[in-house]
């Protein structure tokens, strides 16, 4: 789909004139919104999401300031307002979103709902562009995190993975010693497009750091890391979940071991 806009901006407002179909007028800053024209849409933002939706109707400043983003939609002739908001809400429903519709909950009538499905369609490739989503965000899951403590400081852990064996001693809290004689992976893994990659990169350049270390591949001496992601990028390039790799004589992980819960 291709849309053509013409946008004017300033640290308020963004102006968006599209294919001569429509204007979306999105104010940033609430403090400064003028009185809209009583045939608008309002679809106002909390965050990245639609928060509320409303037409025909004067800023509700209640809603407003619950709000951290507005945009007022002026739609051309053939688009009746009343429709164009419920579609927005149904669809905005469809896709998980609590958006609250601040009009009476009406049925778009059979013949006009393919022109308004399209226009949506626009509207909302539109405000995507400008940075909103009409699906529910994936909330990201918390980062594990582990923490050091003396007894795990008396454990040999070993890696058996990707080419690579090493035994590992997390000694201190930032310092991880991987023991004479581990085997280093050989192959280096290369971007898609044959380029290296920035864990490559990092695992040649911490290798050449300790070059006086390494023979033919195997480390002639104890090496001090900083972390168990290190020791993957060292060892066999990173790619996966060091916390997983390395593992005690018994087949416990070290993540078993340190995982704050």
């Amino acid at each position: 789909m291709m849309i053509k806009l013409a946008v004017e901006l300033d640290q308020a407002t963004v102006n968006i004139q599209f294919d001569k179909q429509g204007t979306i007028v999105i104010y940033r800053d609430l403090a400064k919104v003028p009185t809209i024209a009583s045939d608008e849409l309002l679809v106002y933002f909390k965050g990245r999401e639609a928060y509320a939706i409303d037409y025909g109707q004067k800023i509700d400043k209640k809603v407003l300031k619950e709000s951290d983003s507005l945009a007022t939609i002026n739609v051309p002739w053939d688009i009746e307002p009343k429709d164009l908001a419920q579609q927005m809400l149904d669809v905005w429903k469809e896709n998980s979103l609590k958006t609250i519709g601040l009009f009476a909950i009406q049925k778009i009538a059979t013949n006009h709902f393919p022109v308004v499905a399209e226009y949506q369609q626009e509207l909302f490739e539109i405000l995507t562009a400008f940075g909103y989503e009409h699906k529910q965000l994936k909330k990201k899951p918390a980062k594990a995190q582990h923490r050091w403590n003396k007894t795990v400081s008396e454990i040999s852990f070993y890696v058996d993975y990707n080419d690579s064996k090493g035994e590992v001693i997390w000694r201190k809290r930032n310092e991880m010693v991987l023991k004479a004689g581990a085997k280093l992976k050989q192959e280096m893994p290369l971007n898609k497009d044959g380029s290296i990659g920035f864990s490559a990169r990092f695992t040649e350049k911490l290798r050449a750091d300790h070059a006086d270390k390494i023979s033919d591949f195997v480390t002639t001496e104890d090496i001090v890391l900083k972390s168990v992601n290190e020791v993957g990028i060292f060892l066999y390039y990173a790619g996966t979940n060091g916390w997983l790799v390395l593992k005690d004589q018994q087949g416990k992980t070290i993540d078993e071991y340190t995982i704050v819960k």
